[in-house]
């Protein structure tokens, strides 16, 4: 769909859609067929006014993020239009990530993409959301004490080349579906008996704190492009090669000591990252 200026303000030569209408006056107490007579001819063609009509339900909220729409036969009856152009409609939102799909159950309506201020706060991705009042489910991958840990995790906790630390594959989920891929490696020397955490139900963050007292006070983070490998693109529900956010993260203790660090893969079409900046006028 063509963005304008607002409804009406474009127009696209399509020889299959042919009725032009208004919907401008309809509202969710509207039971006006939208392909009835009387309506004013403003250019627009009549799979972009369905696309409008959609919208106006998502955006005053009548459908809520996460709720179900009717099913296309019911909706296309409701509008008095054709399944082929209430598709249209609804593959254009598809596409804008208004709508999503999930197979055998029916059409959604999409939460807003999420903008979280990982760039400037250190917050886990489980507190960052849940500071939005957003449900976040846990699933661990991988959880096992390693006798030798890659060379960038024995750089970043400096850790001796047989030292143990805990790795951690975690997927986080929100209602849409599988949100971001979780790579952490700990120093579990430091942590006894970490490897025996519930990490399905408790924040690794929290565990370190509460539980051994040590807190996190600053880190560092490392923000990039990462393209979709196969084992990826399984866990989160993309094609292979889809761009992924991606982020590397060392955590550090008191006395500058490093205690986690982290690789994580993020799906940008349900998260993007928000940074808060001020200007130094002191120079």
């Amino acid at each position: 769909m063509k963005k304008g200026l607002g409804y009406g303000a474009d127009l696209e030569i399509d020889n299959t859609s042919t009725t032009i209408i208004d919907l401008s006056c309809l509202d969710r107490s509207d039971h006006v067929k939208i392909g009835g007579s009387g309506l004013q001819n403003n250019g627009i063609l009549l799979h972009q006014q369905v696309t409008h009509w959609i919208l106006r339900k998502i955006e005053d909220g009548t459908w809520p993020p996460h709720s179900q729409i009717a099913s296309e036969p019911d909706l296309a009856k409701e509008l008095g239009v054709s399944r082929g152009t209430l598709q249209k409609a609804i593959n254009t939102l598809v596409e804008e990530r208004r709508l999503y799909r999930i197979r055998g159950k029916g059409t959604y309506v999409s939460a807003k993409v999420l903008e979280e201020p990982l760039a400037q706060n250190l917050l886990s991705l489980s507190e960052a959301l849940e500071v939005q009042g957003l449900q976040v489910a846990t699933e661990v991958i991988a959880q096992k004490v390693v006798f030798k840990s890659p060379p960038w995790v024995q750089i970043s906790l400096s850790l001796e080349p047989e030292e143990p630390s805990l790795y951690l594959q975690r997927i986080k989920k929100v209602v849409d579906g599988p949100l971001a891929v979780l790579d952490n490696y700990v120093r579990s020397e430091m942590l006894p008996g970490i490897h025996h955490m519930d990490f399905a139900r408790r924040r690794l963050f929290d565990i370190i704190e509460r539980d051994y007292g040590f807190q996190i006070l600053w880190g560092t983070r490392i923000f990039d492009v990462s393209m979709a490998s196969a084992a990826l693109a399984k866990r989160l529900a993309v094609a292979k090669n889809t761009p992924l956010l991606y982020l590397e993260q060392v955590s550090y203790i008191a006395g500058n000591v490093p205690v986690e660090c982290s690789r994580v893969w993020i799906r940008p079409d349900r998260m993007r990252l928000k940074s808060i900046i001020t200007r130094d006028h002191t120079r």
